[in-house]
Formats: structure tokens, sequence, C-alpha cells
């Protein structure tokens, strides 16, 4: 498939993913995750980006500035949030286990490489592990205490209610850099295994731009 179609697929995806989140009882997704609402919007903080989503139609809008809003239709943030608000089974918000694991935990079967596929972002760190902290906590992340040697680790609120843990270490003469994501042992209560995908690929696309 080449890029124009992927693109236009992508598209596709976006529009379908609005009219799926039309179906969902908006009521209860305010209720559940206790998020600011009027007639018009939801509204809800992604990646410390505000985000609304139209009551009438499911598009999502991102904030540009304080009176600025424009459509977001990147395929990897647009999915993230449906995902993350619609997909919890229960009325109520799940609960975060307070344990982190790799992604690779939730896999029945093989799925991608999560290490190859952040590698790129790793090389693209190394030497700048002070401006790498600053990205993280310019997204809101919250430096943690290092454990497993990490040079930097640092969680990293994805909403209100589900964050990440970035860990990093710098590469040397025997090691290259590595770059992991862990992610809470409820997860899969608050997202499908596929988008653990979509948001890391997200995450460490906006990280990389700070830089």
């Amino acid at each position: 498939m080449n890029k124009k179609n992927l693109s236009s697929n992508y598209d596709l995806q976006v529009d379908i993913g609005k009219k799926i989140f039309m179906e969902y009882d908006q009521e209860m997704l305010i209720r559940r995750f206790h998020l600011t609402a009027d007639k018009m919007w939801i509204y809800l903080d992604y990646l410390h980006t505000p985000y609304r989503i139209s009551r009438k139609t499911g598009q999502i809008q991102e904030n540009l500035t304080e009176d600025i809003w424009r459509e977001c239709r990147r395929y990897d943030t647009v999915m993230t949030i449906y995902d993350l608000l619609c997909y919890p089974k229960t009325e109520t918000a799940p609960g975060l286990s307070g344990s982190w694991c790799p992604v690779s935990k939730f896999a029945v079967m093989g799925g991608p490489d999560a290490l190859g596929f952040s590698q790129k972002y790793a090389v693209l760190f190394q030497n700048h592990i002070q401006q790498l902290q600053k990205a993280c906590v310019s997204l809101g992340g919250i430096p943690q205490k290092s454990f497993a040697g990490a040079d930097l680790t640092c969680m990293i609120p994805v909403t209100s209610y589900f964050p990440v843990l970035l860990q990093f270490w710098e590469g040397d003469e025997e090691f290259p850099p590595k770059l992991m994501l862990l992610w809470d042992e409820n997860s899969m209560a608050f997202l499908h295994y596929e988008t653990t995908y979509y948001l890391q690929g997200d995450l460490l696309e906006r990280l990389s731009q700070k830089l």
C-alpha cells in the first residue's frame, strides 16, 4: 500500500471512529471519568494538551490557543482517545494496579516488536537525556526514582486517569541506547492491546518533536 492509499485509509478509519463513538452513552462516559462537558462538547486532556469531542458528530478537536480549536485527524491520537473513553466494560472507571510491566505481557500471540519500534527514538534521544526529561515534563511527565539502572524514569499521564512509564538508558561502547514504555498491569481494562502501539507511536513522536 502506497503512502497516499495508507493516508486515505487512516482518514476513513478516523471517520468510522466518529460514528462508533456516537453509539455510546455520552452521559455515562462523562460520569465514568469525571469529565467536563457542556451541551456541545466533552473535554479532556490527552498528553497534556486540551481536546474536545463534539457531542453531535463525534469529531475530536485540539486546542491550539486559548480560543482556537482545530479538528484533529491524526490517526494515532484520535483512535487512542476514542479507545480510552469507550473500551472499559463497566460504568465506573477501571482501577490501576500501581504495578508496571512491558506490553509483551498482554500479547496472547506474537505482536509487533515494541522495542524494535522504539529503537529509532532511542538513537535520537542518545546524548540528549536532559532535553528528553524536559520534553517529558512538557507533556505532563513526572520524573520518578530510577530503577533497573535506567538513566531516566518518568511517569507520563496520557489522560487524567491513565498513565504510562517511560524509561531510557544511554548507550555506551558495549550497548546501544534503550527506550521502554511500561504499562500498568491493569491496562487491558482501559484499552485494546493494539491501541498500546498507537499510543506509543503518538507519545514518542511528540517527544521527538519537542527535542
